[in-house]
């Protein structure tokens, strides 16, 4: 039983997450079709009686890619990398598929009425101050993020009929079998013999002729940064006492922006200064110091303060914008925490190949640490062919801590060691292998299943819901045409 379940249960893991990305990714759209008409400029894309409007688009796009920023690139996404990953698809695809939904409303007589989507403003605890819807703080959401009322409540209304179509079909029930099964899969635990292998810094050597070979064949991989060269001119905040009517005046006036540790707008005496640091900023770009210091230094009829250098890596400044400058371009004033900076190009330092012993230190590491990988996989494969390790005991997918490893590197451990069809095996994390054998297996008994009821119900609402929903669509798909039209839009 033992060998069965640890061959297959894989597939019990797997096909608990398989529906919903199945439904995330599927049907990508075929980009070759675009229609170039351009009459047609103002949408993306058609589904029988629903148009999917540029905008709308793009302030999904724009969600997604913040969303994947966040949680999968831990801020390094790029449009790139956006490309890559076909991101511009998968949104259009989503789109589309709420089209689907939208036009199976129309059939079914669904529809959103104005007093629903002000029922539902009103309530939207985003838009209270106190409990109280406050008009203010809608209007001042909604420009924050680049949105007309009009425009916010026509996306709420669709948004409102798509609710009504899901409660439909997809307010399914949950049984018990189900929860069981899917509980029985998601703490399914393991009885582990484990060890650690590691390579030793000295078990690895490099000879000066291995190193410069290897910078020889890839000499162009190692490049010195790109950096550019500015003059600058400073425009100082004014150190003067500000008026307190005047501070709490502007406060009155940008308070959404300061929020307490509740989500909720601070008091004023808390945020004084950070308001205060806001205004004097303010007044400076209000100053005819501002515009004739910014133009008289673009015109070079006022004398640069300094020159400063900023490499292509910099955080403090947004080199990606710095590409498009060419030499004598002056960048538009830039906000520092005192006042406001004004940089013009006066020069670019191109990257160029790194000499060997520039490079050197580089490259050691790199050979080192592939030396070092290869060796520890060698260690690895020898060792499991011999295994003797140390009782871990049972091990599940709620295990955080392995000793010796970080809650991250558990993490990876777990789900190898679950994702894998072999008894035994190894995992590479990091500089270490970890090595296991599974010795008995146990599925989780009743309590530990009551003890995990809230996660175990909806992990099972949202596989079943997805599942439903891939089912829906890929009914109602064919009942709807769809029209790709030719658009402008950079991003797609």
């Amino acid at each position: 039983m033992i060998t069965w379940m640890q061959r297959h249960k894989k597939y019990l893991i797997i096909t608990i997450w398989v529906s919903v990305i199945a439904f995330v990714g599927a049907g990508f759209v075929g980009w070759g079709s675009l229609d170039l008409n351009l009459s047609r400029s103002s949408s993306i894309a058609k589904v029988g009686n629903h148009n999917i409007d540029i905008q709308t688009f793009r302030i999904t796009y724009d969600r997604a890619f913040n969303y994947y920023n966040s949680a999968a690139y831990n801020g390094q996404l790029t449009e790139e990398i956006a490309k890559e990953i076909r991101l511009a698809e998968i949104v259009l695809n989503s789109l589309i598929e709420e089209a689907i939904f939208l036009n199976f409303a129309d059939e079914l007589g669904l529809m959103t009425l104005d007093s629903d989507v002000v029922e539902y403003i009103i309530r939207d605890i985003n838009f209270q101050v106190n409990g109280t819807f406050n008009r203010d703080l809608y209007y001042f959401s909604l420009q924050n993020i680049g949105l007309k009322p009009n425009e916010y409540e026509e996306i709420l209304k669709k948004q409102l009929i798509l609710t009504k179509v899901y409660s439909i079909i997809l307010n399914l029930p949950i049984t018990q079998v189900e929860k069981e099964v899917f509980g029985s899969a998601m703490f399914l635990q393991d009885k582990l013999s484990i060890a650690t292998v590691t390579v030793e810094d000295n078990e690895v050597s490099l000879s000066d002729n291995e190193t410069r070979t290897f910078w020889e064949a890839a000499q162009n991989n190692f490049l010195t940064e790109k950096i550019y060269f500015f003059d600058r001119a400073f425009i100082p905040v004014s150190k003067e006492k500000l008026d307190e009517e005047n501070i709490k005046a502007y406060w009155e006036e940008t308070k959404y922006f300061y929020k307490d540790t509740d989500d909720k707008i601070a008091d004023y005496e808390s945020v004084k200064s950070q308001v205060e640091a806001a205004l004097r900023l303010k007044n400076v770009t209000e100053s005819e110091a501002y515009k004739t210091t910014y133009l008289g230094f673009k015109n070079s009829t006022i004398p640069a303060q300094n020159n400063i250098s900023v490499k292509e890596s910099s955080i403090e400044y947004d080199t990606e914008s710095f590409q498009a400058l060419s030499v004598g371009d002056v960048l538009i004033p830039i906000k520092k925490d005192d006042g406001y900076e004004i940089l013009k190009l006066t020069k670019v330092a191109f990257p160029e190949p790194k000499t060997y012993d520039d490079a050197k230190a580089q490259v050691m590491a790199i050979l080192k640490a592939n030396k070092k990988s290869q060796l520890l996989v060698q260690k690895a494969q020898a060792r499991l062919s011999l295994f003797s390790g140390t009782n871990l005991g049972f091990i599940g997918t709620g295990t955080k801590n392995i000793p010796g490893f970080t809650e991250e590197q558990t993490s990876i451990i777990i789900r190898n060691v679950f994702n894998s069809k072999n008894k035994r095996g190894y995992v590479l994390v990091g500089e270490k292998a970890f090595l296991y054998d599974i010795t008995d297996q146990k599925l989780p008994d009743k309590n530990m299943l009551a003890a995990n009821d809230i996660t175990i119900t909806e992990t099972t609402r949202q596989i079943k819901i997805a599942e439903v929903k891939r089912k829906a669509i890929e009914l109602l798909r064919p009942r709807y045409k769809i029209e790709y039209y030719k658009t402008e839009d950079s991003t797609i």
